[in-house]
């Protein structure tokens, strides 16, 4: 099975809000605390410039989007591109606190202007299968619910996207030391892993998110 996450979720917009507005909390907590910055700031650009931009890019190549009413759509779009520079560039602290707040609801907007669109706007993925959804919002995962093919993939997505402090648990029927092998290459550090049962029948791990500072 070679699908992936971003190609098995119809609501994605609902998704890409959430994400944002996760991120965002995270950063405008930050601000107000008068923490380091660094790995939150860091965590939000990378997950607007890799994720939601490339996103809003491959929406207006699609051929539905020729409408006049997508055209509309676009200019969303242009605004929420405009809220990222302002993210970009913002010079203070209250300026970031600002900005992510403002992009937040900028993609607000955006959303529920294509929710009212949606019976004859684009069609751009199939139906979530059941797994997806609770993938990417839950905090307790149990591999057996996920496709054979690409659950050890699917499970390193949702660990990656994992915020400063987030805690998941993994449960599986085998043992998970696959998943923390490919986890710790490609991002050494980021993750504590403890196990809290290692068989010889079930196994659970929990996963938590880092603060690097």
């Amino acid at each position: 099975m070679t699908s992936t996450l971003e190609h098995n979720l119809s609501d994605e917009h609902s998704v890409l809000l959430w994400q944002t507005c996760a991120y965002a909390d995270d950063l405008v907590a930050a601000t107000t605390s008068h923490g380091p910055l660094a790995t939150r700031y860091d965590a939000m650009l990378e997950f607007l410039h890799h994720r939601l931009l490339p996103y809003l890019g491959s929406e207006e190549r699609a051929p539905e989007w020729a409408s006049r009413d997508a055209r509309r759509l676009i200019e969303d779009h242009n605004r929420i591109r405009a809220g990222v520079d302002d993210l970009d560039r913002a010079p203070t602290r209250r300026a970031l606190a600002g900005a992510s707040t403002a992009l937040v609801r900028r993609l607000d907007r955006h959303v529920q202007r294509e929710d009212l669109l949606e019976p004859t706007g684009p069609v751009l993925a199939p139906p979530p299968s059941a797994w997806a959804l609770p993938l990417l919002l839950t905090d307790e995962i149990d591999l057996a619910d996920l496709p054979p093919g690409s659950r050890d993939g699917l499970v390193l997505q949702r660990l990656r996207r994992m915020r400063v402090g987030e805690t998941v648990l993994l449960h599986a029927d085998h043992d998970l030391h696959q998943v923390w092998r490919r986890l710790h290459a490609v991002a050494p550090g980021e993750h504590g892993w403890a196990y809290e049962l290692a068989g010889p029948d079930r196994w659970t791990a929990e996963v938590t998110r880092r603060d690097l500072d």
